[in-house]
């Protein structure tokens, strides 16, 4: 499951949920995909219920203003 949005520059940006094992440090992260400027380094948050379950319903819920929130407090994928 993923959700595009359009953040404050005018870029489109998928976002989508991928997790490793339950309480890893890789656990429950929700990730961002620049789709028009694909050389940008994918970003990512962690979720604070470290859970993918949770942060799939989290994002289904999420309003597009709330993506820009994560989005602007996310960090760069290594």
């Amino acid at each position: 499951m993923a959700k595009t949005f359009v953040d404050e520059n005018l870029l489109n940006w998928e976002a989508y949920v991928s997790g490793g094992q339950p309480d890893s440090p890789e656990a429950a992260r929700i990730f961002f995909l620049c789709l028009d400027a694909r050389t940008t380094p994918a970003r990512f948050v962690e979720h604070e219920s470290r859970r993918v379950a949770a942060a799939e319903r989290d994002l289904l819920k999420a309003t597009d203003d709330d993506l820009r929130e994560m989005l602007a407090r996310s960090v760069q994928v290594d």
